[in-house]
């Protein structure tokens, strides 16, 4: 009977106990368990954050390469950046730029075209990929993402940064001899733009490459109103007012030109200019004297040519002949002995006409050497007089 009561006395004992313990058991477990569940996450953030540094270490590596112009090495440092972070749209962006640049067109575009079908509008993404269908020669995907970077979205100065890219699609157009459409995105970008020098002085060379110099005089002069001393518009405006015929206009631009910024093009021009007005023979407002003056200056400078060609070609001209050399010298010879010979003025006058022709006729002549400047000017001169009326 004892027995058996002290084992149940035992048993009770050992239940208690157990009992007890329990609650201590769930608790040490239950910490163990958070203490393993933060080393875990400890360890997986120390390791995405090491990740994410390596990632941006090899991008920077990557920037860095292509800035220097090494567009493989940035290839290889862009790929390990994606390697630790997948699918990050900023490293696919720039990796399609180094495989641009190192002419991988194919590579570049198909990582571009994925980036456009995430995100259509976006800015950077057309840009890139218009400027590979420029290195193709694709026109009709040129201008169609050109247009998209026009019209897409910008991070940052949106307003200024569809302004360059219109002036990249007007040069596109330029070059490619796409005159009418480059004028409209050409009047487009000048109703938008900020009104300062800088921008249309732009405005004025781009439609001076359209071989509109009527409006390039335009905003050449507009620019000009806001920094007077700017050498480059000065020399812009005097090379639209020479191609306009407007010498008068252009010589006062090319003198200040050359008085802000000496150089031999401004000089060149200059000295072509004057030497056009000097020559000039057609103003109605010379004298007999003066217009015999230049008449004869105008003739002895095509002799020099007319000599010129004849040595060039191996033509006797002191012999009659049926060379068209030849034949010049005799009628050089002829209106040369008239120009002296004439009395009245009106008898001048009606020489003009057939000095033209001659003139025109001896400095057309093919194979005769370079040209001097006093040639260049006897071509506009007597090529379009009715320019040089006062």
């Amino acid at each position: 009977m004892e027995a058996p009561l002290r084992r149940s006395l035992a048993d009770r004992i050992l239940g208690k106990r157990v009992i007890f313990r329990r609650p201590i058991y769930i608790f040490w477990l239950s910490a163990i368990t958070i203490v393993l569940f933060a080393a875990t996450f400890g360890l997986n953030r120390v390791y995405a954050q090491r990740q994410q540094q390596l990632s941006i270490s090899w991008f920077r590596e990557g920037q860095t390469a292509l800035a220097a112009g090494k567009p493989e090495l940035a290839i290889g440092d862009l790929r390990t950046a994606l390697a630790y972070s997948h699918d990050n749209q900023e490293y696919l962006f720039a990796l399609a730029q180094a495989l641009a640049a190192a002419n991988r067109v194919p590579e570049a575009r198909s990582y571009l075209l994925s980036l456009l079908e995430d995100e259509p509008g976006n800015g950077p993404v057309n840009l890139e990929l218009a400027h590979l269908a420029v290195k193709t020669h694709d026109n009709g995907h040129a201008m169609r993402y050109f247009n998209g970077a026009i019209y897409g979205a910008w991070e940052a100065n949106p307003e200024a940064q569809r302004q360059q890219v219109r002036k990249e699609l007007i040069d596109f157009l330029t070059s490619q001899q796409l005159r009418t459409q480059a004028r409209g995105e050409l009047l487009t970008l000048s109703a938008e733009m900020p009104k300062d020098s800088g921008s249309e002085l732009w405005v004025a060379n781009a439609f001076a490459k359209l071989g509109d110099d009527a409006s390039a005089l335009d905003f050449y002069n507009a620019s000009l109103k806001r920094n007077r001393h700017d050498a480059d518009a000065l020399l812009g405006a005097g090379k639209s007012a020479f191609h306009l015929g407007r010498y008068r206009d252009a010589l006062a631009y090319l003198k200040r030109a050359n008085s802000a910024h000496p150089d031999a093009e401004s000089a060149q021009m200059l000295g072509l200019t004057s030497l056009i007005l000097d020559l000039n023979p057609f103003e109605s407002s010379l004298s007999q004297d003066e217009r015999r003056h230049c008449m004869v200056l105008a003739m002895d400078v095509a002799d020099r040519r007319l000599q010129q060609c004849a040595q060039s070609q191996h033509v006797d001209l002191s012999v009659p002949g049926t060379n068209p050399m030849q034949l010049y010298r005799v009628q050089w010879l002829q209106i040369d002995r008239e120009i002296a010979h004439a009395r009245s003025h009106s008898s001048l006058v009606e020489l003009l006409n057939p000095v033209a022709s001659l003139i025109m006729g001896i400095e057309q002549q093919p194979g005769c050497g370079p040209p001097a400047q006093t040639d260049d000017a006897m071509l506009h001169i007597y090529a379009r007089p009715e320019e040089l009326q006062p």
